[in-house]
């Protein structure tokens, strides 16, 4: 068995939405000061590193984290190699040319993951999925998609976000942020726990990708 860890590290300096504020670290004890422990407090947004995002996210009465069934997050995901040697976004015909046959779980693997994720600014020049392709995946019965950056919708569509009304619409849950950069096309284990915030139109999930185990 081989477990595929394709969370990215949270730290004050990373990669972040634009419009939103990296995370803050802040020691309440040190052992070096006499305290018996080592103690921090941090400060995170919702959407800080591999993350979900839950439908109230873009639907005023969607479910929030807490109300999710595990068993999204739990069991075979297919992972598509959708990386273009011009960056194309991913579209409908490209989810129908990925031959999901029936895959309810499925992550996009594109040069997010080599060329922007492992840098600590934002960059608009990203791979996301467009508002017919979110509806293909819809239409094939995709519950759980994943992208391998900041946001999953389409760099020319974050004034509307077609995509994300669409997916969070239809109730699929969203992962972003998902490194993917040693992952192979195929089909794996996912286990995607999402930390529990009550109320919550996201959180960040600790997320692997599993071999060995049949799906």
């Amino acid at each position: 068995m081989i477990i595929h860890d394709i969370s990215i590290n949270i730290e004050e300096d990373m990669i972040y939405w634009w419009e939103g504020k990296k995370p803050e670290m802040r020691s309440v004890f040190k052992i070096a000061d006499g305290a018996p422990s080592e103690v921090t407090r941090w400060l995170l947004g919702s959407h800080t590193g591999t993350h979900i995002d839950a439908p109230r996210h873009f639907i005023e009465d969607g479910d929030t984290v807490e109300k999710l069934p595990l068993d999204i997050f739990i069991g075979p995901a297919r992972v598509v190699d959708a990386t273009t040697a011009d960056d194309a976004q991913i579209d409908a015909a490209m989810v129908e040319k990925a031959n999901l046959n029936g895959a309810t779980r499925v992550l996009f693997k594109t040069s997010n993951s080599t060329k922007l994720l492992t840098k600590k600014d934002y960059n608009p020049k990203f791979v996301g999925i467009t508002d017919d392709g979110a509806q293909a995946l819809v239409d094939a019965g995709v519950k759980f998609v994943a992208i391998d950056y900041v946001t999953i919708e389409a760099p020319d569509q974050c004034e509307e976000w077609p995509t994300h009304h669409i997916l969070c619409g239809n109730g699929v849950i969203i992962l972003e942020n998902a490194n993917l950069a040693d992952i192979k096309d195929g089909t794996y284990f996912l286990c995607c726990l999402p930390i529990k915030l009550k109320g919550s139109e996201g959180a960040p999930a600790r997320t692997v990708l599993i071999e060995g185990i049949e799906c």
